[in-house]
């Protein structure tokens, strides 16, 4: 089914993109849950939920996408904005290693404290990654028109 966003911009929805987004979703949600109430790994939930690495990757994404949109032939789409969504989550990596060190600046030569903000702050760098890829896998199955059409 091709549902019309707007100009020559179209979701295309099949059975088979539902059934593999309800079994990602499923996966990774069972997995998260199984790893915090059953083996009572330390977290939750909302410990992969971050606002600003979703403006970040999301932002990031669409702009690259958008300045070179240009270039993109009538059915590249999707393919461009998973390979825009996964350079902004790198993007986004980068931008946490830069706190991330920022923040062991003011403890120079604490070897103890540093290695604490390293591994109390891995969700500031991890998170854009996921983002990234999933967003962009994402877009990439939806906005590409299929090849038996």
């Amino acid at each position: 089914m091709k549902i019309k966003l707007f100009g020559n911009v179209a979701i295309y929805l099949s059975w088979s993109l539902v059934i593999g987004f309800f079994l990602y979703y499923l996966s990774i949600l069972g997995a998260m849950a199984y790893a915090l109430f059953i083996d009572g790994v330390a977290g939750g939930f909302g410990q992969f939920i971050s606002i600003p690495s979703f403006i970040l990757v999301f932002g990031v994404g669409i702009g690259f996408t958008i300045m070179r949109k240009h270039t993109l032939k009538e059915n590249e789409l999707g393919k461009a904005l998973k390979k825009d969504f996964i350079l902004a989550g790198w993007i986004g990596f980068l931008v946490g290693l830069g706190f991330l060190g920022a923040g062991m600046d003011e403890q120079f030569g604490n070897i103890e404290w540093g290695i604490s903000i390293v591994v109390s702050n891995l969700k500031t760098v991890t998170i854009p990654l996921l983002y990234g890829y999933i967003c962009g896998n994402m877009l990439e199955a939806s906005l590409t028109k299929p090849i038996t059409d």
